[in-house]
């Protein structure tokens, strides 16, 4: 009796379950509208989702057996096999309110191509499906609503068709929303905005570099580093969404932005090698192969989807060169070379960064997503820190062409270069300027004395001592051996002789460590007035003061002579008798 009741009990159960309504998701009725009362409004959620194209077109999509699916997300992680054409849809209920608002859809990403209709109606495309297939994938979709739709409260159906090609899954891989259309735009410039700030600042950084190329061929390190540059600015701006605007190709700009992931760490690497002038070996060729292999087929690989398979590739190399770039900066920053320390800093945080970004990407619980990546950021520091090193070097490397090495007075080239400067300068203010050779008495016998290590600690005291004894507008230089010139642009002779008595007793109070006595040192004067001639040669008035000099040291040396007239007819370089009609002795100058 009792089993009867409880047997006539749970068959009534079952048969009011049985009577409840629910939902059929599978092939039948709707999921529940999505509610959007205000704005921005998510549309993350079930979805209904079904493989294949209708025959019909969106107008018979009805025909196609639509199952639930967890938007965000690829179909083929939600149990649907398989890669090719699908559609999304989901119902979608307004607010009155929303009326007057325009409207649009936005995705982060959507994968691979994709189309979106609004009660059947189309409202965008990115990508093109095929047989003409472009891949969108790296693009946010942002598409208006038509407002003769949007403007109308209450039930709506949002549709999404989709290609994959594989092999990578497919589908709304962002999350969709429903935004003002000026909201929509706005967010995704101040998105994008700091790559295209970055793209700009590793553009200007290349342009400097380019500068300083253009000026001195020679300086082949900065055309690298105006190639490295310039690539990484390409690579960056290839991820901008506002190239769909234009209507480029998007597979284009897929291949080259992969093609970026080999070319970027072979063109620092190589820098890298130059600027340290390290020789490239067998194992540094094969890999730079390797890299140059990859890029290639990432531009001209027939399938673009393809391209993901060279992905593991990429990274390995790019792993070793930056091992091999940071494991010689670690031995140089050993040595204490020069700018190998704040190199070794930079290169380790560009490191860090690339393994924290791609951490994200590959979603290992840690590292950003690539709206956020630290990657930029650090290699162009990096690139900063190299920009200045280089420029260091080139600066030192000019200094040495234009300087002494013992004295670090300018060299004679300079003192050329400067004279016919002057010359020109004073013919045009018609100003005078002098010229002054000096050349120190004993020096031959101090060395013989002393030794040829303090003869060169006097030569540079004595450069000191003439150093300080004139303006920043003047200009010292080494002549050779124990002679100097000064060169005193708008400078008359009384002027002149006070600078030179200002040298001359500056040198004789000079002293080195070790010895008991200095030198001395006798010059002569020549001044060139555009007001008394109209011009001279650079030669001429050398010998000009040449001869100045020689008079002075006939005269018993340790004075100052100046000298007068035309300049000597004598062949360059010969030393020219002085006679008492060309040369005068200064008062005070010992007898």
């Amino acid at each position: 009796m009792l089993a009867r009741m409880v047997r006539r009990t749970f068959v009534l159960a079952a048969a009011l379950l049985w009577a409840i309504p629910v939902p059929r998701t599978a092939e039948g009725q709707e999921p529940a509208a999505i509610r959007v009362e205000r704005l921005p409004a998510s549309l993350a959620g079930t979805w209904e989702f079904a493989l294949g194209d209708p025959p019909g077109g969106i107008a018979d999509l009805d025909a196609l057996p639509f199952r639930p699916i967890a938007v965000p997300g690829s179909w083929q992680a939600a149990g649907f096999p398989g890669h090719g054409t699908g559609w999304y849809r989901v119902p979608i209920d307004l607010d009155p309110s929303l009326s007057i608002v325009p409207l649009a859809f936005a995705c982060s990403q959507i994968r691979d191509v994709d189309e979106v209709y609004l009660d059947g109606q189309p409202i965008g495309r990115t990508g093109g499906f095929p047989p003409a297939y472009d891949k969108g994938t790296v693009v946010e979709r942002i598409y208006e609503l038509p407002p003769s739709r949007s403007s109308v409260p209450g039930r709506h159906v949002l549709a999404v068709r989709v290609y994959n090609a594989g092999p990578r899954g497919g589908g709304i891989t962002g999350t969709p929303r429903l935004v003002a259309v000026s909201a929509a735009f706005h967010a995704r410039t101040m998105r994008e905005a700091p790559r295209a700030l970055l793209a700009a600042a590793f553009g200007a950084l290349g342009l400097f570099s380019l500068f300083f190329f253009l000026r001195d061929r020679g300086q082949t390190d900065f055309l690298f580093f105006f190639l490295t540059t310039s690539v990484t600015a390409v690579f960056i701006v290839s991820w901008l969404s506002v190239w769909a605007a234009f209507g480029l190709p998007l597979t284009f700009l897929f291949r080259l932005g992969h093609a970026g992931v080999f070319v970027l760490p072979a063109l620092a690497w190589v820098l890298f090698l130059k600027f340290f002038e390290r020789p490239m070996g067998r194992l540094h060729r094969v890999l730079l192969t390797a890299q140059a292999a990859g890029a290639l087929a990432c531009l001209f690989w027939p399938r673009p989807d393809d391209i993901y398979y060279t992905f593991p590739l990429g990274g390995l190399l790019g792993a070793a060169a930056a091992a091999d770039v940071v494991a010689h900066l670690g031995r140089a920053a050993r040595r204490r070379v020069r700018h190998a320390r704040p190199l070794l800093a930079a290169a380790l945080a560009a490191v860090l960064a690339a393994a924290f970004d791609s951490a994200g990407l590959l979603a290992l619980g840690v590292g950003a997503s690539i709206d956020i990546a630290l990657s930029g950021p650090a290699f162009f520091v990096l690139m900063s820190v190299l920009l200045a090193a280089l420029a260091d070097r080139l600066a030192r490397l000019r200094l040495a062409a234009s300087t002494d090495p013992l004295t670090s007075l300018a060299n004679r080239a300079v003192l050329f270069d400067r004279i016919r400067l002057e010359i020109a300068r004073a013919r045009r203010s018609a100003h005078p300027v002098a010229l002054a050779i000096l050349d120190l008495d004993g020096f031959k016998g101090f060395n013989d004395r002393y030794g040829h290590v303090a003869g060169d600690r006097l030569l540079v005291a004595v450069a000191a001592a003439i150093t300080e004894a004139i303006r920043d507008t003047d200009l010292a230089a080494r002549f050779g051996g124990d002679e100097f010139v000064v060169l005193l642009p708008e400078t008359n002779a009384t002027r002149a002789v006070a600078c030179l008595e200002r040298i001359r007793e500056g040198i004789a109070r000079a002293r080195v460590s070790g010895t008991r006595d200095g030198t001395t040192a006798s010059a002569g004067v020549a001044v060139f007035d555009p007001n008394v001639r109209a011009s001279v040669s650079v030669s001429a008035w050398l010998r000009q003061a040449d001869a100045a000099l020689y008079a002075a040291k006939t005269a018993g040396r340790d004075r100052v002579l100046v000298a007068h007239g035309a300049p000597p007819a004598a062949a360059s370089g010969d030393r020219v008798p002085s006679d008492d009609a060309s040369i005068r002795r200064v008062p005070g100058s010992p007898p």
